[in-house]
């Protein structure tokens, strides 16, 4: 998917005036507003998963052997905006919004558990 929509991920390359960063749970990564567009389709996002989550290693220092799919994908569509040095880079603000998110996901994880065991599960 991220092969077939190469070009339209690199023609995504200038940072949007108002931008907002959050957490997504399903790829344990800190993804910008102006990363996607309303036109993509849902599957080229969720492709993204891999490579947002390897980026937020980056980010909060953490490391990961294989650099593959970074390297890989950035030779593809390089222009891209979330390969932007700056949204590799830890910030108190960026590391907050990604501890604010594993936090809640962990919480709503050990709530389920709860649940589970309390009606049976």
């Amino acid at each position: 998917m991220l092969i077939e929509h190469a070009e339209m991920l690199d023609s995504i390359s200038t940072a949007a005036a108002r931008v907002t960063v959050r957490y997504d749970v399903m790829a344990d990564a800190l993804i910008w507003s102006d990363e996607t567009t309303p036109e993509m389709p849902t599957e080229l996002i969720w492709s993204l998963r891999a490579v947002v989550n390897y980026r937020t290693h980056l980010i909060r220092g953490t490391t990961i052997d294989d650099t593959t799919v970074w390297d890989y994908y950035n030779s593809l569509f390089p222009r891209w905006i979330g390969f932007a040095r700056e949204r590799q880079t830890a910030t108190p603000e960026l590391l907050d919004v990604y501890r604010r998110g594993d936090v809640s996901t962990r919480w709503c994880l050990r709530q389920l558990d709860r649940d589970s065991e309390t009606n049976g599960g």
